[in-house]
C-alpha cells in the first residue's frame, strides 16, 4: 500500500509548530502538532489482522473529514488531560494544524482522499506528486535541521523550506501540463476522451497519461524534459462472462474496485473447466504494489481462491515502437 511516509508528516508538523504554537507552549506545542500530523496513519494498526484488513480501511474513515474531526477531538481530550493547558481552543488548534497538514500532503498524491466518506465515496486527488518525493522530504529535512541548528533564525528557515517545496510543486504542475499537451497533440482533434496526469514515480519528468474512452483505456508514458512519448500501450476488459459478475462477490475484488481509478478484466477458461478473471489497474499495474485481484472460480462460478497481487515497480524507459 502507497502513503506518504510518516517522516515527511512529522517533519511538515514540526516546521508548523515551530511556526506557530512551539513559540508560546514549547514542547507542548510541537508534541500536540506532530502527533496530529501523523495520527491519520495509526489506521496502519489494521495490518495486525493482515494485508485484506489494511488495504480495506487504510485511507478511509481516517482520511475523511469526518474523521478528521473525530480524531482531533480524541487526541484533544488527551491532550487537556495529561497536560496543564485547559484552554480547549488552543489545544484542538495545535492538533488541528497537524491533521489538516497531513491531509494536505495526502491529497497531493494519487491514491486519493475520500473527504466526504461515509456519505460520499469519491475520492479527491491533486496528482501532482509520487507516495514519497526525494525533493519534497530533502526540503522539509533542510527546515527542520536549519531551524534546530540555528534557533534564533528558526522561522527563516521554516520559511524558506516552505518557499522551496511550494516552487518545486508550481514546477510540477507545469510539467503535467506539458505531459498533456503532448498527448493531447499526439491524439489530434479532442472527441470527448477523459485525460487524467498522474505522476510516473519520482522523477518531475515522468508521467503517466491515460485517456479513457468508452470501452478501452490508452496508456502513454511521457518525457516532458526530452518532449516525447516514450511507451503506449491500449487496455482494455475481455468480452463479458458470468464468471465476471460472480467474482465482483469477492471480498478483494469488492475492495479493489471501491479504490481502483481505471480498472479492467481478464478472463481465462483452464484445461480442467474452472475459469480465472484478473482484475487490474492501468496506472498501478506498471507501478508495484497491490495492483489488482486474482480471483478463481469453479465451472459453476463459485469462488475457489482469491489473492491480491502485488509485485515490484515496472519502468518504461525506452520509447515504444507503437507510438
Amino acid at each position: 500500500m502507497h502513503k506518504v511516509d510518516l517522516v515527511s508528516h512529522g517533519l511538515l508538523g514540526s516546521m508548523i509548530a515551530g511556526l506557530t504554537f512551539g513559540k508560546k507552549y514549547r514542547l507542548l506545542g510541537y508534541v500536540a502538532t506532530i502527533v496530529g500530523s501523523v495520527a491519520h496513519d495509526f489506521d496502519i494498526i489494521t495490518f495486525l489482522k493482515g494485508p485484506k484488513a489494511f488495504y480495506k480501511y487504510h485511507r478511509e474513515i481516517t482520511h475523511s473529514l469526518l474523521g478528521t474531526v473525530v480524531l482531533g477531538l480524541l487526541i484533544s481530550i488527551g491532550v487537556r488531560l495529561f497536560t496543564p493547558v485547559h484552554d480547549w481552543a488552543t489545544v484542538f488548534a495545535m492538533v488541528g494544524a497537524g491533521l489538516l497538514s497531513h491531509l494536505a500532503m495526502d491529497i497531493l498524491t494519487p491514491w486519493g482522499l475520500p473527504l466526504f466518506y461515509p456519505f460520499k465515496s469519491k475520492k479527491y486527488s491533486l496528482d501532482l506528486i509520487w507516495f514519497f518525493d526525494p525533493v519534497v522530504i530533502s526540503g522539509l529535512v533542510a527546515g527542520v535541521y536549519l531551524g534546530y541548528q540555528v534557533p534564533e533564525n528558526s522561522a527563516f528557515s521554516y520559511l524558506a523550506s516552505f518557499a522551496v517545496v511550494i516552487s518545486y510543486l508550481a514546477y510540477r504542475v507545469r510539467q503535467k501540463r506539458k505531459a498533456r499537451k503532448i498527448v493531447l497533440e499526439e491524439l489530434g482533434p479532442d472527441k470527448g476522451a477523459a485525460v487524467f496526469v498522474l505522476p510516473s514515480a519520482v522523477s518531475p519528468f515522468l508521467w503517466d497519461v491515460i485517456v479513457k474512452e468508452r470501452n478501452r483505456y490508452i496508456h502513454f508514458c511521457v518525457d516532458t524534459r526530452r518532449k516525447e512519448i516514450l511507451s503506449k500501450e491500449e487496455f482494455c476488459s475481455g468480452a463479458f462472462h458470468r464468471c465476471v459478475k460472480s467474482s465482483r462477490d469477492s471480498d478483494y475484488v469488492d475492495i479493489f474496485l471501491k479504490r481502483s481509478r481505471f480498472p479492467f478484466y481478464n478472463v481465462t477458461r483452464k484445461a480442467d473447466q474452472t475459469y480465472t478473471v484478473e482484475w487490474s489497474d492501468v496506472h498501478l499495474a506498471n507501478l508495484g504494489g497491490v495492483h489488482g485481484v486474482v480471483v478463481q472460480l469453479d465451472g459453476n462460478g463459485e469462488i475457489i481462491e482469491e489473492k491480491l497481487q502485488i509485485k515490484k515497480p515496472v519502468r518504461r524507459k525506452k520509447k515504444s515502437g507503437a507510438v
